[in-house]
């Protein structure tokens, strides 16, 4: 079973919401591309391993676990008795080559080593077993979901340890005789204690230099009318409320604006004054924590998931949105 839900990375969400309000370099982009399509892939994963089942098993999703000084990133960890599987998900495509502990795409070496970072991940593992004194193996296997990726090798521990799209329901299937124990209990609990925020991304956008203001949750255009309780979108006439367009600015703000305060004064220069200071303030009463008195007052969400709550708002909203589809 999921033990946790798989959530877009903290460096996609932050590259997504500085598209939509900059003109990113190309390597930029290159980055955002690739974070997409990785986690298309853990999504795809998931969504295999559900169709095959997995109520026998724990499963740890997109964690980082900390580890003496060090921390390493787990696409997925399943747990089992006394058994511990480090999936590292891989959606690439293409042809690609491994020889003499080295990847090659189109001839040329590639320094990524998916290998090399499936073997750091166990072994951090291991320290984490060592130094709270558990009892379990640790086992890796390289998962490839996407159809159009093929290997070529010679190398059979290589060819044991990976996991093709064509094989992925077949390698899920084995953990259908697994059996859940008290020690795997402990072993997932302790694992999660253990777990961690990116240490490593903390990126921080300059609000001087994007773009400011709201845009429209359906096409992301930033072509807004601005009603007195809601605001229509001039392109594809999607209509939604002032809370959920304040709501989605205050996620992008904590997004892009790593370690800086969220203070009414902030929000509204990030929002480009679209929304009076009184109903700013409505807003960032009923959805926010609330740190620091006078000018000092920040306010930081007391969700991680804004769309969630934007579709759970929905439900009860008095000026309701209407959503065109396209």
């Amino acid at each position: 079973m999921f033990l946790n839900n798989r959530k877009a990375p903290k460096e996609l969400l932050y590259w997504k919401a500085l598209d939509l309000r900059s003109n990113l370099s190309a390597d930029e982009m290159y980055i955002l591309r690739t974070l997409q399509k990785g986690y298309e892939g853990e999504c795809l994963y998931d969504k295999i391993f559900d169709e095959i089942g997995h109520e026998n098993i724990f499963i740890l999703r997109d964690i980082y676990l900390s580890a003496g000084k060090a921390a390493a990133q787990y696409d997925s960890i399943i747990i089992s008795g006394n058994r511990v599987v480090v999936n590292e998900v891989k959606n690439i495509s293409g042809d690609y080559r491994f020889e003499n502990n080295n990847w090659y795409k189109n001839g040329r070496e590639l320094s990524d080593n998916a290998f090399a970072q499936l073997s750091r991940a166990k072994g951090r593992l291991k320290k984490l077993r060592n130094e709270c004194r558990l009892n379990f193996e640790v086992e890796g296997n390289l998962i490839f979901p996407n159809d159009d990726f093929r290997l070529a090798t010679e190398n059979q521990y290589v060819l044991k340890k990976t996991v093709l799209r064509n094989y992925m329901r077949k390698y899920f299937r084995q953990f259908k005789d697994e059996r859940l124990s008290a020690n795997a209990m402990n072993i997932a609990e302790i694992i999660q204690e253990n777990a961690v925020e990116n240490p490593y991304f903390n990126e921080s956008a300059d609000i001087f230099q994007i773009r400011r203001g709201l845009y429209c949750g359906q096409c992301k255009t930033f072509d807004l009318y601005k009603g007195r309780f809601q605001m229509s979108c001039n392109r594809c006439s999607s209509v939604e409320s002032n809370e959920t367009h304040l709501l989605r600015a205050m996620g992008d703000f904590e997004i892009l604006f790593s370690g800086v305060p969220m203070t009414r004064s902030a929000l509204l220069y990030f929002i480009d004054f679209q929304i009076s200071r009184t109903a700013v303030y409505k807003v960032l009463k009923k959805h926010c924590d609330i740190t620091g008195q006078g000018r000092n007052t920040a306010y930081k969400l007391k969700y991680a998931e804004v769309a969630e709550v934007i579709a759970k708002i929905r439900e009860t909203q008095r000026y309701k949105d209407r959503i065109t589809q396209i």
